[in-house]
């Protein structure tokens, strides 16, 4: 009964059907609470709820915890309120539990970490307070962790590197804060990480280097310090990066030529010093390069203006010095902002935006 337009309440009749194994309502107007003792003398058979876009309101009752045989549960985009109950604890076979974008609130109960076979975790945009469960470390299943856009508090705890099954991670504006565990690097599966606007700080530690099937990294506008670490260049599969808004120092790394399937770089507004390394000129898929708002100096090298991938440069606001090179004006660069540093002639303020 997936969006079929229907609206009201759900009749307490299909809350009753002791056989019934699948319960789908996606994308309806329901405007219904769930009943509050929901499997308490009923659907132990059920396999399946879904009841997402639906408008549904109130809250999780804690009587969901006795549907012992949910192996799926969505409650997704709706106007539920409240803590989420200790008793979804008890549904052991559960592998998928989308609880996002609602209005839930209180600390995530670390009694989800007795779901032993979950793969799914989905409850961003909501309004979790409270710090991250060390608990969660139990997850060892777990396959995607979506918490973003929530009011977290505290650390990211060392115990999350024990997800070792872990392939996105996305913890993006919740309140975090303090350093990111080393153990981090133990999480070899991971694919994408998203930690962007937190308030994370510390150094990046150098296992991050040991994720080499990771894709995409974005911690941009934390309070990050320090070097980027020598084993960065490891990561020889990731595509993205975006570190920028930080208070990262020190020069770029010459291995970073190694990262051959990088297609954007964006380290906007840091600290970084020292000279742009030749070897940035290797990166075949590199197609934007973002390293405004630093403290680069040194001449532009030539072979960035032969990257023939390149579509946008922005070094703006630093400290280049000597003659463009003539690549500048036939390059394929659709996009480049070198204004604001010290390049010597009348072509020393150099802005093009592609149309």
């Amino acid at each position: 009964m997936n969006e079929n337009s229907f609206y009201g309440p759900i009749p307490p009749s299909l809350f009753n059907i002791s056989s019934i194994q699948v319960i789908t309502l996606r994308g309806n107007a329901l405007s219904s609470q769930l009943p509050i003792d929901m499997c308490k003398h009923s659907l132990h058979n059920l396999r399946l709820l879904r009841i997402s876009f639906s408008k549904l309101y109130g809250e999780i009752p804690s009587s969901l915890g006795r549907c012992s045989n949910l192996e799926l549960l969505s409650l997704y985009n709706n106007s539920l309120v409240g803590e989420v109950p200790k008793e979804i604890g008890n549904l052991t076979l559960l592998t998928q539990l989308f609880l996002g974008f609602n209005s839930l609130n209180g600390d995530i109960p670390k009694e989800i970490s007795h779901l032993h076979m979950l793969n799914s975790l989905w409850m961003e945009s909501n309004k979790f307070t409270g710090p991250l469960p060390p608990e969660i470390g139990n997850l060892t299943s777990l396959r995607e962790l979506i918490l973003y856009n929530n009011n977290l508090r505290g650390n990211i705890p060392k115990e999350i590197g024990r997800l070792n099954s872990l392939e996105t991670l996305s913890m993006a504006s919740t309140g975090l804060n303090g350093s990111i565990p080393k153990e981090i690097g133990n999480m070899t599966a991971l694919r994408h990480i998203y930690l962007d606007n937190n308030a994370l700080n510390g150094v990046i530690p150098s296992e991050i280097g040991q994720l080499n099937n990771l894709l995409t990294l974005s911690i941009d506008s934390n309070k990050l310090i320090g070097t980027l670490p020598s084993t960065f260049s490891n990561m020889s599969s990731v595509k993205y990066i975006s570190l920028s808004h930080n208070t990262l120092s020190g020069a770029l790394l010459r291995e970073i030529g190694n990262m051959k399937a990088l297609q954007e770089l964006y380290l906007i507004n840091n600290t970084l010093t020292g000279v742009i390394p030749e070897e940035i000129g290797g990166l075949d898929k590199l197609v934007a390069l973002y390293m405004n708002d630093n403290k680069l100096i040194g001449r532009l090298p030539r072979v960035i203006l032969n990257m023939k991938s390149l579509a946008a440069l922005s070094l703006n606001k630093n400290a280049l010095t000597g003659i463009l090179p003539g690549e500048l004006f036939t390059a394929n660069i659709k996009s480049i902002d070198l204004s604001d540093n010290h390049f010597e002639g009348a072509t020393s303020k150099v802005f093009r935006r592609a149309e």
